[in-house]
């Protein structure tokens, strides 16, 4: 402190002190403005808060902010004040991380720290944290693409669609696909989803199955359900299911294996051909096959179908009947109908029939019986012969029976033959006249 002064008295003087304590108003620290818990939601939103130093430090400070899960949240990760800029807020921006699990909330802790520094004041700060929530926009399930009716046809076509998982799962999830009616349409039994492969769509291919039964189309039901897990976000999740329409390539009908012309001859050949059905039945099918003439020909009259034994070909043997008669060749039709069953299938289905040519061993003609050389003598010795139809007549038949000279013999005259004695032998008797 300098005086200066005119006074020389004064002008010798030796100068003097005073010491001043000046009291410091700084101290060393980080500021974090919005310091509340903040929240961000996957799969990638932001937040954010401010850091700014408290004092002007000696030295650059350089601050890191950590994540405790990265895997949820990450935030920017280093931040350099300086004495040219340590009053000037940063901004420490969070953001969160879309991990495709089923986690719910969860909360991520940032940790605030002083990396580096030179600055003895500020080296040996304590931590800070900020505390965020992390809201999960993952939901546990399965997306079967595709579904919509499927339909399949016998007897073995197929139809698909798949399956994926909506989030990844913290376990393997076995899932299986059932049928309401295996008879009818089959599914792919299984698949298993992993934490590698559930954004994987897998296929479940649906095969119809050939049951030969005409029900015309069948309504299917594959139900998915989720068959074992130790993820408790999907274990409990509800089935679906895919409606599947089978087709039926089935249809009622009775094939006649041979279905040509048949022929039999009288006496009693025989002929055959075959029956079987063309589809299961659902009840016992009787089938008759009835003669439009039984004197001419006959035929196995009933074979019964059941649902063990439907296509195994039954035989209908054809057997000629022996009449008799000189009728040439005839033609009898067999006719081969449902004769009583409960499956509506069968009941009205058409007659079917068969032509069958019955050929004749019968010839008009008279047999003589005994017919050598007759001999009577006078005066009235008589002698005889029989005579007999060769087959039956359609009308009555009379025979005369003349002499050549009735004065010497003389014989029955008439014989009449009917179709009801026409095999019965007549005799004739001869007789000698007395000249």
């Amino acid at each position: 402190m300098w005086i200066v002064r005119a006074d020389g008295n004064y002008s010798g003087l030796s100068d003097q002190t005073v010491s001043v304590g000046v009291l410091d108003n700084d101290t060393p620290g980080i500021t974090l403005a919005s310091n509340t818990s903040k929240e961000v939601s996957e799969p990638s939103t932001t937040d954010s808060f401010t850091l700014v130093l408290d004092s002007e430090p000696t030295a650059d400070v350089v601050i890191t902010v950590s994540s405790s899960d990265a895997t949820e949240a990450t935030a920017t990760s280093t931040l350099t004040f300086t004495s040219a800029n340590w009053d000037t807020p940063q901004v420490v921006t969070i953001t969160a991380v879309d991990d495709d699990i089923v986690d719910g909330t969860q909360t991520v802790t940032l940790t605030v720290s002083v990396d580096s520094t030179t600055d003895v004041n500020y080296s040996g700060l304590s931590d800070q944290t900020v505390s965020v929530g992390v809201l999960d926009n993952d939901t546990p399930g399965i997306t079967l693409a595709s579904n919509t009716s499927k339909q399949v046809s016998e007897p073995s076509t197929t139809d698909s669609f798949t399956l994926v998982l909506d989030s990844e799962p913290t376990a393997d999830v076995v899932i299986t696909v059932s049928s309401s009616d295996a008879t009818e349409a089959t599914a792919t039994s299984t698949l298993t989803f992993t934490s590698a492969n559930w954004d994987t769509p897998q296929v479940v291919t649906i095969t119809a199955v050939d049951d030969d039964i005409v029900d015309g189309t069948q309504t299917v039901t594959l139900t998915v359900s989720v068959d074992s897990t130790t993820d408790v976000n999907y274990s409990g999740l509800s089935d679906q299911t895919v409606s599947v329409d089978v087709l039926d390539n089935d249809t009622p009908g009775i094939t006649l294996a041979s279905n040509t012309s048949k022929q039999v001859s009288e006496p009693s050949t025989t002929d055959s051909f075959t029956l079987v059905l063309d589809s299961e039945p659902t009840a016992d099918v009787v089938i008759t096959v009835s003669s439009s003439d039984a004197t001419e020909a006959t035929a196995t009259s009933t074979l019964t179908f059941r649902p063990d034994n439907w296509d195994t070909p039954q035989i209908v043997t054809i057997t000629a009947v022996d009449d008799d008669i000189v009728d040439g060749t005839q033609t009898v039709t067999l006719t081969v109908s449902v004769d009583s069953t409960t499956d509506v299938n069968y009941s009205g289905l058409s007659d079917q029939t068969v032509s069958v040519d019955v050929l004749d061993n019968d010839t008009p003609g008279i047999t003589l019986a005994s017919n050598t050389s007759k001999e009577v003598s006078e005066p009235s010795t008589t002698d005889s012969f029989t005579l007999v139809l060769d087959s039956e007549p359609t009308a009555d038949v009379v025979i005369t029976v003349s002499s050549s000279d009735a004065t010497e013999a003389t014989a029955t005259s008439t014989l009449t033959f009917t179709s009801a004695n026409w095999d019965t032998p007549q005799v004739v008797t001869i007789t000698a006249v007395d000249d």
